[in-house]
């Protein structure tokens, strides 16, 4: 198969991207190994680089959001819903992670609601769904994400 450069550029960059999302998150799920500086910093940083995710497939979110209706498209709802399901989690994540930032909020002067309980318990849960839905939406998208490495690191198939 033959792909074009600009193609093959696409296909880096978001695999690239994807995989620095994949370790972010990682790092994100352990507060005890980055501490808390650290984690507030990066989840900041990882929401720039989910928009910027968002962006680069916006092209498959509106064909899939017009796809949902056709009788033949059970892969496509399953993936869709996984992947508003990692939406909504995220975006709840970052919601409650900001409301109970010690440091981030700090660093600007903001007081932060770090002593409610609820907020904290909003908070891991919703990132126990980031972790389940970032899970699932990797073993939708397992073979793309072998051949794009394949493509990105020059594997030969074998």
């Amino acid at each position: 198969m033959i792909v074009s450069r600009r193609s093959l550029s696409r296909i880096q960059m978001v695999f690239w991207l994807d995989l620095t999302l994949l370790f972010l998150m990682c790092a994100l799920q352990a507060v005890n190994f980055t501490g808390l500086f650290l984690h507030e910093w990066l989840a900041v940083a990882t929401v720039g680089l989910i928009l910027f995710h968002l962006l680069l497939s916006w092209t498959w979110i509106t064909a899939s959001s017009r796809r949902l209706a056709a009788s033949n498209a059970g892969r496509t709802r399953v993936n869709y819903l996984l992947n508003f399901g990692l939406f909504a989690s995220a975006i709840t994540v970052v919601f409650s992670g900001l409301l109970i930032s010690e440091v981030v909020l700090h660093a600007f002067g903001i007081r932060s609601a770090a002593g409610d309980p609820r907020w904290r318990y909003i908070h891991n849960r919703a990132s126990n769904f980031v972790v389940l839905f970032a899970g699932l939406h990797l073993a939708i998208n397992w073979e793309w994400s072998i051949a794009a490495a394949r493509k990105c690191l020059r594997i030969r198939p074998s």
